[in-house]
């Protein structure tokens, strides 16, 4: 299948936003903020926002029928001026961070959603058909930025020596519960025209700094050096999960003695390496197995839910809206739009 490229830059600049509607056969609308397009591609939706003085958004809600790579160009570092690119990706399944500064296959951030780069550096997205594709990115200067807690946690990592030739000058961090939560509102109003950027504003400062908080929290404890001792042990763990996402998910207790370690070992060498206890990294991989079989497979909600071991309905879609900020049938129903359209 037919890959296609598309270069882009940064959201503030107006010929950036048109040349990305003319690459992408698409329809600029609302005064060029939003691109709508639908053709050989697929169909979508792009908008750009101006939230504040220094901090531009572009939400991107698509599903493509071909793959589609995104070339970020770096900006000269006089006109980045110390700014910065956060990325944040709510369908991990169906977008990967394939390069940053030609550093290839660089996967972290489809385990832990964030991922925050100078505009001084380039970096390319793959973005994979026949499924639901939905993320943010943001250009922030940094003087907005330094407005922020947590920022010295990224101005030491950038900026003090931390980082050496064989660093990626990236800054990947985990994604909770509540930062998808207020990635689906801010996702979700690209379809709501009379959106204000002006309430849209607290959302967004809510999930930048959901992003600071994880990397002030980043552990620096001697645990760390030992990574590579539990690395094999830790992804063995992980098989043992995947193997079971349409069941209960098995006991820490038996895990942990199939793989000859102490169960306070493996969940620490876990959480250290993927960024989430062992549940919450189940369940975020169970959640995404069911978006992906709702939208591979003509199921009701009711057949997912039972699909994927759930007895209660409700609890299966309490859980699922939790975790991706949107309900499982709003996915049913976006799919009948796309049919119909």
């Amino acid at each position: 299948m037919k890959s296609y490229s598309i270069r882009i830059s940064k959201i503030d600049r107006d010929d950036a936003f048109k040349d990305l509607a003319y690459e992408t056969g698409g329809e600029l609308e609302e005064s060029n903020t939003m691109i709508k397009f639908s053709g050989e591609l697929g169909r979508g939706q792009i908008k750009r926002y101006h939230l504040d003085a220094g901090l531009y958004m572009r939400v991107w809600d698509l599903f493509l029928v071909k793959p589609l790579e995104i070339i970020k160009e770096a900006m000269p570092m006089y006109i980045a001026d110390n700014g910065f690119g956060l990325l944040y990706i709510q369908t991990p399944e169906s977008v990967d961070l394939k390069s940053i500064n030609e550093h290839q296959q660089y996967h972290k951030v489809r385990e832990r959603r964030f991922a925050l780069a100078p505009e001084s550096v380039n970096g390319v997205l793959q973005l994979h058909p026949q499924l639901p594709i939905r993320f943010i990115d943001f250009t922030i200067s940094a003087y907005w930025l330094k407005q922020q807690p947590g920022y010295i946690h990224v101005a030491r990592y950038f900026n003090d020596g931390i980082m050496d030739e064989n660093v990626l000058p990236v800054l990947i961090e985990a994604c909770q519960a509540k930062a998808n939560a207020l990635a689906g509102k801010l996702i979700d109003c690209i379809e709501d025209r009379k959106a204000d950027p002006s309430a849209m504003l607290p959302v967004a400062e809510a999930l930048i700094k959901e992003f600071l908080t994880a990397a002030s929290k980043e552990s620096n404890d001697k645990t760390h050096n030992h990574i590579d001792l539990y690395y094999d042990k830790v992804k063995e763990a992980e098989a043992i999960l995947i193997a079971n996402l349409q069941k209960s998910p098995p006991r820490l207790s038996a895990i942990a003695k199939t793989l000859a370690l102490s169960e306070s070992t493996l969940k620490r060498y876990f959480k250290i390496i993927y960024g989430k206890s062992i549940y919450e990294y189940y369940l975020n991989r169970k959640m995404e197995l069911a978006r992906t079989l709702m939208m591979q497979r003509p199921h009701t909600v009711n057949e997912i839910a039972e699909l994927m071991g759930y007895e209660k309905v409700s609890h299966f879609i309490e859980i699922f809206k939790k975790h991706h900020g949107f309900s499982p049938g709003s996915i049913k129903k976006k799919q009948l739009e796309l049919l119909s359209s």
